[in-house]
């Protein structure tokens, strides 16, 4: 074994996947001291330590002792981990696209809401949450202006129904809001009560595990 390549491509992986040194000696039931000795090159892990130290960071034994630029499966993860956002944004336009459409916001939003909890289901089950902060962080915003579009727009048809008399079923209403003074509360309100709901959703979830790196994963490596 190399130990400069070795040392090298471990540093690399640990912070990548933001562990230190102490999380890592866990996983491992080595002293802290000892990984430190493999970044420094002072010395080099057991050959029974191999698979386990592979199966952390998600890529070949062979690419962990080997000097060459096979970045195949490293790339692989980094791919995955932004699927994630991937789900969210397709939520977000799918939400807009069946607006457009004049299919009933609230079926909308239901779709939308169902796919922003897939976004996180699959960045629990199959990424290493290194993205999960910005993942948070995006859902956060696009929850403020789907919810504030949901909610402007049921508070206006209220509105309507109070004003005409009449019960209204159908699409989304579009009205110039700036020729419309008694509609400008209903459209305030709804901005306000979708900033609420978007400050909890982004309270929740920074505080849940979907914001952690690998921590827990691989407990019996």
């Amino acid at each position: 074994m190399d130990e400069n390549v070795f040392s090298k491509k471990f540093i690399t992986l640990r912070k990548k996947f933001n562990l230190t040194q102490q999380e890592i000696a866990d996983r491992l039931n080595v002293s802290n001291k000892t990984v430190s000795r493999w970044e420094t090159a002072e010395g080099y892990p057991d050959i029974d330590l191999l698979p386990k130290i592979a199966s952390i960071f998600h890529v070949s034994i062979d690419y962990l002792l080997k000097d060459h630029d096979d970045f195949k499966e490293i790339d692989k993860v980094d791919i995955i981990s932004y699927f994630p956002w991937l789900i969210s944004l397709f939520g977000v336009v799918i939400f807009y696209s069946f607006c457009a459409l004049t299919i009933p916001i609230i079926f909308n939003f239901i779709i939308y809401y169902f796919i922003v909890k897939f976004s996180y289901h699959f960045l629990k089950q199959y990424t290493d949450r290194k993205n999960g902060n910005t993942l948070v962080n995006l859902n956060t915003v696009s929850i403020f202006f789907v919810a504030s579009s949901l909610l402007s727009n049921l508070f206006i048809l209220i509105v309507i129904m109070d004003v005409t008399g009449n019960i209204i079923i159908g699409g989304n209403v579009n009205i110039d809001m700036m020729n419309s003074s008694q509609f400008m509360l209903p459209y305030f309100c709804g901005y306000i009560i979708a900033a609420i709901y978007a400050f909890i959703h982004y309270k929740g979830h920074k505080t849940e595990e979907y914001c952690q790196s690998i921590k827990n994963q691989n407990e019996d490596v």
